[in-house]
């Protein structure tokens, strides 16, 4: 264990969950999937990314509980860690996003390069999730 604290103290720091992904489940990854498909302003094929990412970080996640042998502490940070990285790059695209809409007047078609780096953004988080159940 002391070895895994010692290896831990040596990462970079892992960022805090932004305010906006604390709620209204315990998962961060959740609720960014919630805020997209809950926000009634994205078409289906974002909603479809967003339901997807939800179920990549599902997928992820019984993996790791079932893993055998069990992941080891610095294996599941690991994986964690890349997966986070991602969904926080894919949040500021969704608050990008939200926030071009709204000052668009609501109009969607007035933010489609937003709304494109979103879905790029969700796609470079699934894809995330996945590389961390086969690598």
């Amino acid at each position: 264990m002391a070895d895994a604290r010692e290896w831990l103290r040596d990462q970079p720091p892992v960022s805090d969950v932004p305010e906006g992904l604390r709620g209204p489940t315990a998962s961060a990854a959740l609720n960014l999937g919630v805020r997209v498909i809950g926000s009634n302003i994205v078409g289906n094929d974002v909603v479809e990314l967003a339901a997807l990412y939800m179920v990549e970080h599902a997928r992820l996640e019984l993996w790791i509980g079932s893993h055998e042998p069990p992941l080891g502490f610095r294996q599941q940070f690991e994986r964690s860690r890349a997966s986070s990285e991602e969904r926080i790059a894919t949040y500021e695209a969704w608050v990008a996003f939200e926030a071009a809409y709204q000052a668009s007047g609501r109009k969607i078609h007035q933010v489609r390069d937003e709304r494109e780096k979103l879905k790029a953004a969700l796609r470079r988080a699934i894809d995330a999730l996945v590389r961390a159940r086969i690598e």
